[in-house]
């Protein structure tokens, strides 16, 4: 799908993680969409954590929400920074309650806090502001990425490809499974990982589905279907998180049998 016509925006400070700032943006810019880099207008310049540098395009005041089709915030120290300027928080707010795309990971909570718009949402980030997040109103879950309607979140810098494709397909591009990609070459953390995924997705489009129809029959139906997928997902993260910590763990040797 063509993805010209779609705009994103990238919020910047000084120490932003230099990866979650620079994968989302040169990945969207792969994928056809136009994406700018948006400061707070304290400098047209900022440096990350490890010291690279990015020039900023824009200022958050001089963006309008209804104007973008994403809006993301990514993590390091920036985030304390960033939630300091009112014009940000507007614009992430506005950008919310317009039904925008909003991707925060690692500490970006933080700003979704100061915006206002974490309460009732089920979300993810990185552990250390887990409670800041349930204070504030969220539901708290440990999963690579998570998206609650237009909100979309991850964890740290390892989830990078996942919450990317997620916010692409958000936006219509590619699916965020990439189970298509699977062939007898794939590991197993990757097999697992898009498998993740893919029941996550087939859990959105249940719950969507269960609330649309006015079928009593097809709302049970649409519920029981996602609450399988919930099921599965669980048991499938259950896999990844065992693998993830036990690499060499014999249930995945098949894998290396093949490979």
């Amino acid at each position: 799908m063509d993805l010209s016509a779609k705009r994103a925006v990238i919020l910047a400070e000084d120490q932003y993680q230099d990866l979650e700032l620079w994968y989302p943006l040169l990945r969207l810019h792969g994928a056809g969409i136009d994406v700018q880099v948006v400061g707070t207008g304290s400098a047209s310049t900022y440096r990350g954590k490890h010291g690279y540098p990015v020039d900023v395009d824009v200022t958050a005041d001089e963006v309008q929400a209804k104007e973008v089709d994403a809006v993301i915030v990514p993590g390091g120290y920036a985030p304390d920074r960033l939630r300091r300027y009112p014009a940000v928080l507007k614009l992430v707010k506005e950008a919310f309650e317009a039904g925008r795309i909003v991707a925060a990971i690692c500490h970006a909570g933080w700003v979704l806090i100061s915006a206002g718009i974490v309460k009732g949402r089920t979300l993810t980030s990185f552990s250390a502001i887990k409670d800041d997040l349930v204070n504030a109103g969220a539901t708290w879950v440990d999963r690579e990425v998570v998206q609650d309607a237009n909100l979309i979140t991850a964890r740290n810098p390892l989830d990078l490809p996942a919450f990317t494709d997620a916010v692409i397909a958000a936006l219509g591009g590619i699916e965020a499974s990439g189970l298509e990609r699977v062939t007898e070459d794939t590991n197993a953390l990757e097999a697992l990982r898009m498998a993740i995924r893919a029941e996550e997705a087939a859990k959105r489009f249940y719950a969507m589905a269960e609330q649309r129809t006015s079928d009593p029959e097809a709302k049970h139906i649409f519920r029981r279907l996602s609450e399988d997928e919930e099921r599965h997902r669980a048991f499938v993260q259950d896999e990844y998180n065992r693998l993830t910590m036990q690499p060499e763990w014999d249930r995945y040797s098949i894998w290396r049998e093949v490979l």
